[in-house]
């Protein structure tokens, strides 16, 4: 009968060593895809935060009785949802409404802009939506990222007779 040598089962410390390298280049590779993913998961937050400050202007609106609205500032990239209590039919923010709440999209969106002559869209206790626009579309609210991983536009459309909001986004 033949005697095994004495051979020990593992790996080397070479093997481990290209094993962690490996591991470090596939590593390094993915890192910018995630860095991609995750400025458009915020990108996309911003703008799905902007039809929620809407329907929450409408909803308000609808439940109590009371026209109100969102006010977009396109210098400091922010928005305004106020209940119109100070020039109602005149479908503008005045410094006597009554703020609810205030945001800032800056970081997340490079771009705010709307169709609007006074950037302000109010809805009324029926529903719809009221605003000072010379276009035929609608109002509507244009957002836009870019950065050296992505561009991304977005256009959230409001329909007047309905108040219903209908987006449209772009990512490259």
């Amino acid at each position: 009968m033949i005697s095994k040598m004495n051979s020990k089962k593992g790996f080397t410390l070479i093997e481990l060593m290209t094993t962690v390298v490996l591991i470090g280049i596939i590593a390094s590779l993915a890192v910018p895809k995630f860095e991609s993913g995750f400025e458009r998961i915020r990108y996309s937050s911003a703008n799905r935060d902007i039809i929620s400050t809407m329907k929450v202007a409408r909803s308000k609106a609808i439940s109590n009785k009371a026209p109100h609205g969102v006010y977009f500032d396109h210098d400091n990239i922010s928005m305004t949802l106020f209940k119109d209590i100070v020039s109602l039919g005149l479908y503008e923010f005045n410094d006597g409404d009554d703020i609810i709440k205030s945001d800032t999209l800056t970081g997340n969106i490079d771009y705010l802009n709307t169709n609007l002559d006074n950037n302000t869209i109010i809805f009324m206790p029926n529903g719809s939506a009221r605003f000072v626009t010379s276009s035929t579309n609608g109002a509507e609210i244009y957002t836009m990222k870019y950065s050296e991983l992505m561009v991304g536009t977005q256009v959230h459309n409001i329909l007047a007779a309905t108040g219903r909001i209908k987006s449209t986004s772009n990512n490259y």
